[in-house]
């Protein structure tokens, strides 16, 4: 059930998020929070990570959606499984982070996207992310040591 919890909250944490920046924030607009160490920003991203793909929004939403049932469908599997605690909460926050953006491209034909690392760096400084992203991330790379801590186990 934990796991349930923890797929809904990413997902709802980020749409509720995404619709107050979308309210509050003009698109030229930066605000700095943290001490100024994070800016919120608006972002109107139609297509993938780095805009790629921004052409084809059918196939973007209709090939997210194929992943995101095929993976839904092993999650389903994995939670019926004893253990694997690591990989479970792995891929709850990448299947909540991975359908709050598929539900903004239905919804709304872009993902929003509102927060930006304030460093020197330009590079890092101009990506924009969201929520989602950042859990879609983090739920791989604990799925990965999920993974690989079952496999060492052996």
């Amino acid at each position: 059930m934990i796991y349930i919890i923890i797929l809904l909250s990413v997902f709802l944490v980020d749409l509720v998020l995404k619709k107050y920046v979308e309210a509050k924030v003009q698109i030229d607009e930066e605000h700095p929070i943290a001490g100024g160490k994070i800016l919120i920003r608006k972002l109107h991203n139609d297509g993938l990570m780095f805009g790629k793909l921004s052409d084809h929004p059918k196939l973007i939403q209709r090939s997210t959606l194929g992943v995101l049932v095929v993976t839904g469908i092993y999650y389903i599997w994995l939670l019926l499984q004893p253990g694997q605690k690591l990989k479970k909460a792995g891929i709850s926050m990448l299947i909540g982070g991975g359908l709050c953006n598929w539900f903004d491209r239905v919804h709304q034909g872009y993902v929003t996207d509102y927060i930006s690392i304030n460093c020197r760096w330009q590079k890092l400084k101009r990506i924009i992310f969201n929520i989602s992203d950042f859990f879609i991330m983090i739920g791989g790379i604990f799925y990965l040591f999920g993974s690989i801590k079952r496999n060492i186990g052996k």
